[in-house]
């Protein structure tokens, strides 16, 4: 015999069922701005290369996510592989910046390491979030830390991938317009392509592709 769901499973699931025919009715437009914004950011980069700008080890984002952005874009997120790249890319950002900040990856000063703990992450989002009260910089980095850590994981994972992809995407906008409010340059790390490719995959088909971790369920 079938063991009988929880209560409220059934709402839950017909709630989770309407966001996610939402956000794929929102395609048009997320798609429409990840071209947009592959041309854009393709442009800047190119521009900042031939002209010795930047060397390319300073623009790993972008040189990584531009590849990935445009495979998602042509596929229109209809081709599950086309779609991997681009979330397991936003995940593993999410992931492996928190761990820098908490100091996994090595001390301040390492080679590589941006932070190396969490009270230079402080000062960083103090920085980035300038228009802000700097009291509020602590409660802004660790929720920054908490929402980061969450989606990155789920992303990585596939659970829950297209509300992880929605989430992602108005965490890094939120994160790219502080930048630019706060007079920094977001195009380096190509923040604001990110936030387009988080939204385009949280309207795609090809997002379901995940990890083989589903557990069976048990019958009597």
């Amino acid at each position: 015999m079938r063991r009988a769901r929880p209560a409220g499973a059934g709402p839950l699931r017909a709630r989770g069922a309407g966001v996610s025919a939402r956000l794929q009715h929102a395609r048009p437009l997320a798609f429409g701005l990840l071209g947009v914004l592959v041309l854009g950011q393709g442009a800047w980069t190119a521009h900042a290369l031939l002209r010795g700008h930047a060397r390319p080890s300073e623009l790993l984002y972008p040189l990584l996510f531009l590849p990935a952005a445009l495979a998602l874009w042509a596929s229109r997120g209809r081709v599950p592989l086309l779609a991997l790249p681009a979330r397991l890319l936003i995940g593993f950002s999410f992931v492996w910046n928190v761990a820098d900040r908490l100091g996994l990856r090595g001390p301040p000063g390492t080679p590589g390491v941006g932070w190396g703990d969490f009270a230079h992450f402080v000062t960083y989002t103090a920085e980035v979030n300038a228009f802000a009260p700097p009291s509020w910089a602590p409660a802004l980095a660790v929720l920054a830390t908490l929402a980061e850590g969450a989606l990155g994981v789920l992303l990585l994972l596939g659970v829950r991938p297209r509300l992880a992809a929605a989430g992602a995407a108005l965490l890094l906008l939120a994160f790219a317009t502080a930048m630019v409010l706060s007079g920094l340059s977001q195009a380096e790390y190509a923040v604001y392509l990110m936030a387009a490719g988080a939204g385009a995959l949280a309207t795609a088909d090809g997002i379901r592709l995940r990890l083989p971790f589903r557990v069976a369920r048990r019958t009597v």
